[in-house]
């Protein structure tokens, strides 16, 4: 699994967002600028469903 760390900037089908936590029963919560929070599970992370955006 790569390494998503709490404030990394992540890219996902919906767009890009902010990892606000860490994974807690497996779940990744990230937080877009609209407000919205979506989660996503460790499948998720190893398919690159949601994967870091470069700085």
């Amino acid at each position: 699994m790569l390494n998503i760390v709490r404030g990394a900037k992540v890219a996902t089908p919906y767009g890009e967002g902010i990892v606000v936590n860490l994974p807690v029963c497996g779940r990744i919560s990230v937080k877009y600028a609209d407000g919205t929070i979506r989660f996503f599970f460790r499948r998720d992370v190893e398919d690159g469903t949601i994967k870091p955006v470069a700085a």
